[in-house]
Protein backbone atom coordinates (compact mmCIF):
# COMPACT_ATOMS: atom_id res chain seq x y z
CA UNK A 1 0.00 0.00 0.00
CA UNK A 2 3.27 2.65 -0.19
CA UNK A 3 1.39 3.97 -3.47
CA UNK A 4 -2.42 3.94 -1.91
CA UNK A 5 -3.62 0.81 -3.52
CA UNK A 6 -2.85 -2.65 -3.72
CA UNK A 7 -4.57 -5.81 -5.19
CA UNK A 8 -4.34 -8.98 -3.39
CA UNK A 9 -6.50 -12.13 -3.32
CA UNK A 10 -10.08 -11.90 -1.14
CA UNK A 11 -10.30 -15.70 0.24
CA UNK A 12 -14.12 -15.43 -0.52
CA UNK A 13 -15.39 -19.06 -2.04
CA UNK A 14 -16.69 -19.13 -5.52
CA UNK A 15 -20.00 -20.34 -3.68
CA UNK A 16 -20.30 -17.07 -1.69
CA UNK A 17 -18.80 -15.00 -4.57
CA UNK A 18 -21.94 -16.21 -6.13
CA UNK A 19 -24.66 -15.82 -3.33
CA UNK A 20 -23.37 -12.29 -3.27
CA UNK A 21 -24.51 -11.53 -6.78
CA UNK A 22 -27.76 -13.82 -6.78
CA UNK A 23 -28.82 -11.61 -3.84
CA UNK A 24 -27.78 -7.95 -3.69
CA UNK A 25 -27.89 -7.04 -7.68
CA UNK A 26 -30.49 -5.82 -9.40
CA UNK A 27 -31.00 -6.41 -12.96
CA UNK A 28 -29.81 -3.26 -14.78
CA UNK A 29 -29.42 -0.92 -11.92
CA UNK A 30 -25.95 0.78 -11.75
CA UNK A 31 -25.71 0.33 -8.18
CA UNK A 32 -27.01 0.30 -4.37
CA UNK A 33 -25.82 2.36 -1.11
CA UNK A 34 -25.84 1.57 2.80
CA UNK A 35 -26.00 -2.15 2.25
CA UNK A 36 -24.14 -3.46 5.91
CA UNK A 37 -28.18 -4.58 7.34
CA UNK A 38 -27.83 -7.25 4.51
CA UNK A 39 -27.07 -10.64 6.03
CA UNK A 40 -24.13 -12.03 3.26
CA UNK A 41 -22.70 -8.19 3.14
CA UNK A 42 -22.08 -8.14 7.25
CA UNK A 43 -21.03 -11.85 6.73
CA UNK A 44 -18.98 -10.79 3.33
CA UNK A 45 -17.92 -7.14 5.99
CA UNK A 46 -16.99 -9.26 8.80
CA UNK A 47 -14.87 -11.92 7.25
CA UNK A 48 -12.54 -9.38 5.03
CA UNK A 49 -12.42 -7.32 8.02
CA UNK A 50 -10.69 -10.58 10.06
CA UNK A 51 -8.68 -11.39 7.15
CA UNK A 52 -7.18 -7.64 6.66
CA UNK A 53 -6.40 -7.38 10.30
CA UNK A 54 -4.31 -10.23 10.09
CA UNK A 55 -2.58 -9.40 6.87
CA UNK A 56 -1.57 -6.05 8.59
CA UNK A 57 -4.18 -3.71 6.38
CA UNK A 58 -6.89 -2.60 8.73
CA UNK A 59 -6.00 -2.39 12.97
CA UNK A 60 -7.58 -4.66 15.45
CA UNK A 61 -10.18 -1.88 15.77
CA UNK A 62 -11.31 -1.19 13.08
CA UNK A 63 -15.05 -1.51 11.73
CA UNK A 64 -17.04 -1.14 8.72
CA UNK A 65 -18.93 1.94 7.91
CA UNK A 66 -20.10 1.54 4.95
CA UNK A 67 -21.38 -1.03 1.50
CA UNK A 68 -21.96 -0.18 -1.91
CA UNK A 69 -22.32 -1.88 -4.81
CA UNK A 70 -21.32 -1.29 -8.55
CA UNK A 71 -22.26 -2.81 -12.14
CA UNK A 72 -21.68 -2.16 -15.49
CA UNK A 73 -24.23 -3.62 -18.28
CA UNK A 74 -24.77 -2.30 -21.46
CA UNK A 75 -27.91 -0.45 -20.03
CA UNK A 76 -26.17 0.97 -17.40
CA UNK A 77 -22.79 2.18 -18.83
CA UNK A 78 -21.98 4.73 -16.96
CA UNK A 79 -18.14 6.57 -16.47
CA UNK A 80 -17.16 8.93 -13.37
CA UNK A 81 -14.25 11.96 -13.89
CA UNK A 82 -11.71 11.71 -11.69
CA UNK A 83 -12.29 12.39 -8.15
CA UNK A 84 -12.20 11.74 -4.65
CA UNK A 85 -14.45 9.82 -2.30
CA UNK A 86 -15.05 12.49 0.26
CA UNK A 87 -18.76 11.78 1.58
CA UNK A 88 -19.81 9.04 4.29
CA UNK A 89 -22.88 8.02 5.83
CA UNK A 90 -23.41 9.54 9.14
CA UNK A 91 -26.78 8.45 11.63
CA UNK A 92 -27.83 12.00 12.02
CA UNK A 93 -26.95 15.25 10.99
CA UNK A 94 -23.73 16.55 11.67
CA UNK A 95 -22.76 19.67 13.46
CA UNK A 96 -19.14 18.75 14.60
CA UNK A 97 -16.81 21.67 12.99
CA UNK A 98 -15.38 20.05 10.41
CA UNK A 99 -17.85 17.71 9.37
CA UNK A 100 -18.62 19.93 5.83
CA UNK A 101 -21.20 19.71 3.19
CA UNK A 102 -24.26 17.82 5.00
CA UNK A 103 -26.76 16.21 3.05
CA UNK A 104 -28.94 13.59 2.66
CA UNK A 105 -29.09 10.68 -0.05
CA UNK A 106 -32.03 8.25 0.16
CA UNK A 107 -33.14 9.52 3.99
CA UNK A 108 -29.43 8.74 4.93
CA UNK A 109 -27.52 11.64 6.08
CA UNK A 110 -24.26 12.66 4.55
CA UNK A 111 -21.17 14.53 5.18
CA UNK A 112 -17.58 15.01 4.57
CA UNK A 113 -15.55 14.26 7.28
CA UNK A 114 -12.16 16.01 8.47
CA UNK A 115 -8.83 15.18 6.73
CA UNK A 116 -7.58 13.27 9.85
CA UNK A 117 -10.63 11.00 9.56
CA UNK A 118 -10.44 10.06 6.16
CA UNK A 119 -6.83 9.54 6.59
CA UNK A 120 -8.54 6.73 8.53
CA UNK A 121 -10.18 5.28 5.87
CA UNK A 122 -9.60 2.21 3.71
CA UNK A 123 -11.84 0.92 1.02
CA UNK A 124 -12.32 -2.44 -0.21
CA UNK A 125 -13.30 -3.28 -3.69
CA UNK A 126 -14.65 -7.15 -3.67
CA UNK A 127 -14.74 -7.99 -7.33
CA UNK A 128 -17.82 -10.46 -8.12
CA UNK A 129 -16.31 -10.30 -11.75
CA UNK A 130 -13.53 -10.57 -13.86
CA UNK A 131 -12.52 -6.62 -14.26
CA UNK A 132 -10.39 -5.95 -17.99
CA UNK A 133 -9.67 -3.31 -20.02
CA UNK A 134 -13.11 -3.91 -22.00
CA UNK A 135 -15.03 -3.04 -19.05
CA UNK A 136 -14.55 0.36 -17.57
CA UNK A 137 -11.74 -0.61 -15.47
CA UNK A 138 -10.70 1.57 -12.35
CA UNK A 139 -8.01 3.41 -12.76
CA UNK A 140 -6.04 5.44 -9.60
CA UNK A 141 -3.31 8.20 -9.45
CA UNK A 142 -0.37 6.93 -7.65
CA UNK A 143 0.42 8.54 -4.03
CA UNK A 144 -2.82 10.86 -4.53
CA UNK A 145 -3.99 10.12 -1.43
CA UNK A 146 -1.37 11.37 0.36
CA UNK A 147 -2.04 15.20 -0.70
CA UNK A 148 -5.36 15.43 1.47
CA UNK A 149 -8.53 17.19 -0.37
CA UNK A 150 -7.57 18.21 -3.94
CA UNK A 151 -9.34 21.35 -5.09
CA UNK A 152 -11.29 20.15 -8.77
CA UNK A 153 -9.60 22.90 -10.41
CA UNK A 154 -6.26 20.99 -9.70
CA UNK A 155 -7.09 18.02 -10.38
CA UNK A 156 -6.27 17.60 -14.00
CA UNK A 157 -2.83 19.28 -13.33
CA UNK A 158 -2.38 16.81 -10.68
CA UNK A 159 -2.85 13.85 -12.68
CA UNK A 160 -0.29 14.82 -15.78
CA UNK A 161 2.49 15.11 -12.81
CA UNK A 162 1.79 12.21 -10.82
CA UNK A 163 0.57 9.80 -14.25
CA UNK A 164 -2.66 7.15 -13.62
CA UNK A 165 -2.66 3.32 -13.37
CA UNK A 166 -4.98 0.93 -14.59
CA UNK A 167 -6.55 -1.82 -12.18
CA UNK A 168 -7.16 -4.72 -13.74
CA UNK A 169 -8.53 -7.36 -11.05
CA UNK A 170 -9.47 -10.67 -11.41
CA UNK A 171 -12.96 -12.59 -9.93
CA UNK A 172 -12.55 -12.89 -6.49
CA UNK A 173 -9.96 -10.38 -5.74
CA UNK A 174 -9.60 -7.11 -4.02
CA UNK A 175 -8.65 -4.10 -4.67
CA UNK A 176 -7.56 -1.61 -1.79
CA UNK A 177 -7.55 1.85 -2.10
CA UNK A 178 -7.48 4.91 0.32
CA UNK A 179 -10.60 7.07 -0.61
CA UNK A 180 -8.60 10.08 -0.60
CA UNK A 181 -6.85 8.73 -3.87
CA UNK A 182 -8.07 10.11 -7.17
CA UNK A 183 -9.67 7.79 -8.98
CA UNK A 184 -12.05 7.57 -12.50
CA UNK A 185 -13.25 4.96 -14.76
CA UNK A 186 -14.33 5.15 -18.22
CA UNK A 187 -17.43 3.65 -19.99
CA UNK A 188 -16.41 -0.06 -20.99
CA UNK A 189 -15.76 -0.53 -24.54
CA UNK A 190 -17.41 -4.00 -24.46
CA UNK A 191 -20.08 -3.62 -21.74
CA UNK A 192 -20.77 -6.90 -19.39
CA UNK A 193 -21.28 -7.48 -15.95
CA UNK A 194 -18.51 -5.53 -13.74
CA UNK A 195 -19.97 -6.02 -10.23
CA UNK A 196 -18.13 -5.01 -7.25
CA UNK A 197 -19.24 -5.10 -3.66
CA UNK A 198 -17.18 -1.97 -2.41
CA UNK A 199 -16.65 -1.52 1.66
CA UNK A 200 -15.03 1.28 3.62
CA UNK A 201 -13.52 0.25 6.87
CA UNK A 202 -12.59 3.15 9.43
CA UNK A 203 -9.49 2.27 11.68
CA UNK A 204 -10.45 4.95 14.12
CA UNK A 205 -14.21 4.25 15.11
CA UNK A 206 -14.16 6.87 17.76
CA UNK A 207 -15.16 10.10 15.03
CA UNK A 208 -16.92 12.93 16.95
CA UNK A 209 -20.25 11.82 15.04
CA UNK A 210 -21.87 8.31 14.74
CA UNK A 211 -21.46 6.85 11.37
CA UNK A 212 -24.60 5.03 10.29
CA UNK A 213 -23.92 1.90 10.43
CA UNK A 214 -20.69 0.78 12.39
CA UNK A 215 -19.56 -3.09 12.29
Amino acid sequence: MSEGFAIIPSGISDEVICQIRDTIFQSNAAGERCLLDHPIVRETALLLKNQLINSGFLSPASVAIQAITFDKTPTKNWKVAWHQDLMFPFARPVSTAGFDLPCEKQDVNYARPPRQVLEHLLAVRLHLDDCTETNGPLKVSPNSHRSGVIETSKIADFIKTHGEFTCLVEQGNLLLMHPLMLHTSSQATQPDHRRVLHLVYCSNPTTDEPWHRSI
